[in-house]
Order: structure tokens, then sequence, then C-alpha cells
């Protein structure tokens, strides 16, 4: 009695891995919605929600001049500090990298408002950091011209109109070029 228990058991657990791999093979509904699809978190033209599950996965899309250093999603504040050295201190393409964040900000997420954004400066012998620039841009409170304004600025100093559309703030040690 106790084999035939055994042996009936054995049989339907066969049947069962069995029935369950043909299944598969044939993708038949019952693992369709199971099967790995990849998509862009961050699809091109259509903003999505940022949020703490794929905030990584979204400013790894953007390409920076610079590393991020610290980033924190507070509601629909994003603060976003950029690491700049000695040697990657270049101007224009600071602003250009400004200029990414802050398009991806607004352009490609649906609920971020606003943007605090720090260029900071670290010293690599004591450890102590510098603020360097500081930006505080809200949805919808900039043009495509400004943009574009900021994004080919070069090395030159930001026309005050443009400073102060970004809110930004520059420190002695932006100014003279953290030399």
């Amino acid at each position: 009695m106790k084999v035939k228990w055994i042996l009936q058991s054995l049989l339907v657990t066969l049947g069962t891995v069995l029935l369950l791999s043909v299944i598969t093979r044939a993708g038949g509904p019952v693992f369709e919605h199971s099967r790995p699809v990849s998509a862009a978190v961050f699809e091109p033209g259509k903003p999505a929600e940022l949020n703490d599950g794929n905030l990584v996965d979204g400013l790894s899309t953007i390409e920076l001049p610079v590393p991020i250093a610290k980033v924190d999603l507070n509601g629909s504040v994003l603060s976003v500090d950029l690491k700049v050295t000695e040697e990657r201190f270049d101007k224009g393409e600071l602003y250009r990298g400004i200029a990414e964040l802050i398009s991806f900000s607004f352009e490609r997420t649906s609920n971020i408002d606003q943007l605090l954004l720090r260029l900071v400066a670290e010293d690599r012998w004591l450890g102590t950091r510098y603020l360097l620039l500081a930006a505080d841009v809200r949805r919808g409170e900039w043009s495509d011209s400004a943009m574009n304004e900021l994004r080919n600025a070069g090395d030159h100093e930001l026309p005050k109109e443009l400073r102060t559309l970004f809110r930004m703030t520059e420190t002695h040690l932006w100014k003279r070029g953290v030399n």
C-alpha cells in the first residue's frame, strides 16, 4: 500500500514537471507575464515619475562631465551635488552638465518641480568640501532659448539674466576658476 502511494506521488510529480516544461516552451498563457522584459526606465519624449526605485537608473542615463557626489529625492524636489575636480574644471562642460540635469529633471520626469543643484570641489588632501556654484531651478520658469544659451555659454561668465532665471549663486572659487 505504501509503495503504491509513493509510486502515484512520483508519477503525478513527474507529470506536472513535464506539463510545465511543455507549456513554457510553447509560450503558453500561464507564463506569458512572468518573462523578463527589458524596457528603458526613461524613454526620450515620454516623461516618467522619478522615485527612489528608479532614481539611480534615471540619473545614469545623463551624460555628465563630472561624477555625482550626492543625490536626494524629497517629494517633488531633486537635490544633486556634482563633484568637481581641478583636473575636470571646464566651465563650458559644467554648464552643459547643468543643462542636461535641468532637461532630465523637467522634460523627462513628470513629478519633479524643483532642482537644487550644487557644484562642489573637494580638497583631496584635507577632505574639505567647497561650494563653487548653486542653482535652484523650478519647472516652467525657464525657456528653450535660456537652455541653449546655458549649453553654449563656454567658459564665459553667464549673463545676469540667465543667472537670475536659474537662481544661480557663484562663489569666488567659481569666478576665479579653482586655481
